[in-house]
């Protein structure tokens, strides 16, 4: 064979090896880029939901992604009778008629999204409608009666976290992924009519969650109770061996998946009132006897005379009851709220001293308990309690304001024998499988008062909900608590309802605070609520 033909073949051989090669390289390695730029050029996708990630209760529960929804989709485009198309979906989504049509012929309009509210004649139809209108079945990212909404928050209408758990871990749970509808276009990019649309899901990550402290059954439990007794006000539920949130709910509540009706209310709905300031009336006659009892300021059996009123430095106190106590020792003044007794133990111990003791407990500075809470707290100022400011201190008055948690973080800490476990509500970020990535809900505590003192203070509390002001908390004697009625309009006889307390007596695994606005005195509405949620809990746990 001539030498010319050999090299001649050779450079074919070449030649189709590398064009083979090449063409494998294309459809191998690139094949999936330049077909993603080929549908990019041919295809327009609309983002209907991005994917995000769960928040959690401490059992890996969802609060959020729970209640099916099927979403019905149009491409006005596609869709040639605009009439009968606007009479279906007014039909199956609930809406007016005209509004529908004038939506699908909007030339603006691509895509229109709404949720199908008649689902028995979805399931009659879904399979004869009209082409351009399409249906994806999907989940509501909150459910119509959602749990926790003040907690976990809500999103904007571009998926980005507005409040709460949404807005301070928005990096966690945002990019997971989306689900998008793809519609066929011309090189012009006007909508092909006669393409049937396609949905795509993409995953851009793993799915970040949020894992919380709290118990779903438990925050179901106390949110359906504040709703029997349309309670105005806050619930917080804690485990006093841990500091973990249970529950915590405030009412009245807005809608997350109606934010702008919610936000013409002139209730403010958005407030979560279990993190905000309270007087907190009695209820912080906890705090005066763990300062007096430190401080040896008062003998276990030493009695006091209550005569109805008390005269500091020209201003007069008045006892609940009216005719006064007469002769009551310092256990049965608690169990009895007496104002009158309070006032001459608060003298003893002094202001500055009582400041203190609330410090310690944590009062006078925000809870950090894994979200942005804005607390509008407040511990007065030493010269605040000198004078007559020592009968305000005394009975939890004056400028004194204290969140709901931090009652309840002062009865976890009386329940714990006078060990702090500060309150948390974020324990980790968890894959799907439950997995912890990253530990949040790590924090130190510390000893606030003796055991001693801590045990002679829940026997007072005991004493409450038996003997005092506090019966009718009580379920089947497994109840300590403290009342509290604190004045907000003297003048219309207005007073916001305290009861905090915990339970089981002898072995606490949770204190709880009820606070209800305009509920009257702590021995009522607020110690009802706190029974109807305790007997609960304790019939569960039996």
């Amino acid at each position: 064979m001539p030498v010319r033909i050999r090299i001649l073949r050779g450079f074919m051989l070449v030649g189709f090896a590398f064009l083979v090669s090449r063409l494998l390289y294309i459809q191998v390695f690139r094949g999936q880029q330049y077909r993603e730029m080929a549908e990019k050029q041919m295809t327009e996708e609309v983002i209907l939901k991005p994917q995000r990630g769960s928040i959690l209760d401490r059992n890996g529960r969802s609060f959020t992604d729970i209640q099916d929804a099927d979403l019905l989709v149009m491409v006005p485009a596609q869709i040639k009778d605009k009439d009968l198309a606007a009479g279906i979906v007014s039909k199956l989504c609930s809406m007016d008629q005209d509004e529908v049509a004038t939506h699908i012929n909007d030339k603006g309009s691509n895509i229109l999204t709404y949720y199908i509210k008649d689902v028995e004649l979805f399931s009659l139809i879904k399979d004869s409608l009209p082409h351009g209108i399409y249906t994806y079945h999907d989940t509501l990212r909150y459910a119509k009666n959602g749990l926790a909404r003040h907690l976990i928050g809500y999103l904007d209408g571009d998926g980005q976290g507005m409040m709460g758990i949404e807005k301070d871990y928005n990096q966690d749970l945002k990019d997971a992924g989306s689900t998008s509808i793809r519609i066929y276009t011309d090189r012009t990019k006007r909508i092909l009519p006669g393409m049937k649309a396609e949905f795509v899901n993409k995953i851009n990550k793993p799915r970040l969650n949020v894992k919380t402290t709290l118990d779903y059954n438990i925050q179901r439990l106390v949110e359906e109770t504040m709703d029997k007794y349309q309670a105005k006000g806050a619930v917080v539920v804690l485990d006093p061996k841990t500091g973990d949130i249970l529950a915590m709910a405030s009412r009245p509540q807005f809608d997350q998946n109606n934010v702008s009706e919610s936000l013409e209310s002139d209730d403010a709905p958005f407030i979560n009132r279990a993190l905000i300031g309270y007087p907190p009336g009695s209820v912080f006659k906890t705090i005066v006897a763990a300062a007096a009892i430190e401080e040896n300021k008062v003998e276990d059996n030493e009695t006091f005379n209550c005569t109805g009123s008390i005269n500091v430095n020209g201003t007069v106190y008045r006892c609940f009851e009216r005719e006064g106590h007469g002769e009551i020792d310092f256990k049965n003044a608690y169990a009895e709220s007496c104002n009158v007794v309070f006032i001459q133990i608060g003298m003893r111990i002094g202001g500055e001293n009582i400041l203190e003791m609330a410090k310690r407990f944590g009062l006078g500075q925000p809870e950090s308990i894994g979200i942005s809470v804005n607390q509008s707290i407040n511990l007065p100022q030493r010269e605040e309690t000198v004078g007559t400011g020592i009968g305000n201190i005394s009975l939890g008055q004056g400028s004194l304001l204290v969140s709901p948690l931090q009652v309840a973080d002062i009865t976890s800490t009386i329940a714990n024998d006078g060990y702090r476990n500060k309150p948390k509500l974020i324990d980790s970020i968890v894959d799907d499988d439950g997995k912890i990535l990253r530990s949040v809900g790590i924090t130190d505590g510390y000893r606030v008062i003796d055991e001693n003192t801590a045990r002679k203070i829940q026997e007072m509390m005991r004493l409450v909900v038996s003997n005092g002001t506090g019966k009718k908390a009580d379920v089947g004697g497994m109840v300590a608590g403290k009342t509290g009625t604190a004045e907000f309009n003297k003048g219309k006889g207005i007073s916001h309802s305290w009861f905090t307390g915990f339970f089981p007596y002898y072995s606490p695994h949770y204190a709880m605070t009820v606070v209800v606005e305009g509920g009257g005195v702590g021995g009522g509405k607020a110690a009802e609520i706190f029974h109807d949620i305790a007997d609960y809990i304790i019939k569960i746990n039996e």
